[in-house]
């Protein structure tokens, strides 16, 4: 320990500390960490860019003044801190940890790289516009063959659901 109370810790052993606790995390932490590390695994070396945008409101990670942060928020802090002075090779090896530790984990991430480094913000590729204009147009046929009446909804708003979530019908 160096005189000021701080440990001087090399950037392996900030990996390890990651590894363990990600060990230690529940799957809904597990969940709530794969912004920031596809945020790390996904940036260019010697870029800061975050994924999205999301990441830039960790940068107030403390909910309220009030409240503490959770050990978790904070090991979040600190990786993100970290994480962008490691080697680039450090990427690998990170993933590579996190998938002996959760395979179903590492899967995810890799299908969240993959699916980030693609055009239009997802993982559905873009239609050649020809391919477009016949959809929609089958799309009008098939409406305009249906004789049951057809439902409008107004003033609806989108709302992203995760792949996995289940929704219940409100009684109201």
């Amino acid at each position: 320990m160096s005189s000021n109370g701080s440990y001087n810790l090399t950037v392996d052993g900030e990996l390890r500390y990651v590894a363990q606790w990600f060990e230690e995390w529940s799957d809904f932490q597990r969940e709530d960490f794969i912004p920031y590390l596809v945020s790390y695994l996904s940036q260019q070396a010697g870029s800061a860019g975050y994924v999205n945008g999301l990441i830039s409101a960790m940068a107030q990670i403390n909910p309220g003044q009030d409240k503490p942060m959770s050990l978790f928020q904070c090991r979040v802090k600190l990786f993100n801190e970290w994480c962008i002075k490691w080697p680039e090779e450090f990427k690998a090896k990170l993933l590579e940890r996190l998938e002996q530790t959760d395979s179903t984990f590492g899967e995810r991430i890799r299908t969240e790289l993959e699916c980030s480094a693609k055009p239009m913000n997802g993982c559905l590729e873009q239609q050649p516009e020809t391919q477009q204009q016949t959809n929609a147009e089958a799309a009008a046929r098939e409406l305009a063959d249906d004789s049951e009446p057809i439902g409008l909804i107004v003033n609806a708003e989108p709302v992203m659901v995760a792949a996995n979530a289940i929704l219940v019908a409100d009684e109201d």
